[in-house]
């Protein structure tokens, strides 16, 4: 794995989303969900390998599949997606896309509160800051403590 530590750059928000109202309705209150996040990573996402480490101790069968499943290589993005885990909501863990041996992103899902994510790409950035405008940026220290 290959990492400049200098170059990447962190942002966190809130996993919980308030949905859009409907008429006479309160608003729902959704979970972004790994598989949502894959999807807005859009074409840039389809060409990497994700490898999974989850913090819980009793995780989903569905998380501890994709954990196995991601073991060596990784997995790729579609077929990632076509699994259970990316679905359901992880309590803690660490999902790493890999453009072959290069650590190009990790999306951490952190106490069923919030997602990280953590890229050197500029693009990838700017889109989850465009989805959730809450994101903020993070330093080295505070990704540091999450995990």
């Amino acid at each position: 794995m290959t990492e400049t530590p200098s170059t990447m750059q962190m942002v966190s928000f809130a996993a919980w989303r308030d949905g859009a109202l409907h008429s006479g309705r309160q608003a729902d209150r959704r979970y972004v969900t790994l598989a949502e996040l894959l999807v807005r990573l859009g074409s840039f996402g389809l060409g990497l390998s994700w490898k999974a480490r989850l913090f819980d101790r009793q995780p989903h069968p569905a998380f501890a599949q994709m954990v196995k499943a991601s073991a060596g290589s990784g997995i790729p993005t579609l077929e990632l997606l076509a699994t259970d885990a990316p679905y359901r909501q992880a309590v803690d863990g660490d999902f790493e896309g890999y453009a072959g041996s290069e650590l190009a992103l990790t999306l951490r899902e952190f106490d069923s509160s919030c997602w990280e994510v953590r890229t050197a790409d500029a693009w990838v950035l700017s889109e989850i800051q465009r989805h959730y405008p809450d994101a903020r940026p993070m330093t080295s220290d505070e990704w540091d403590t999450t995990t």
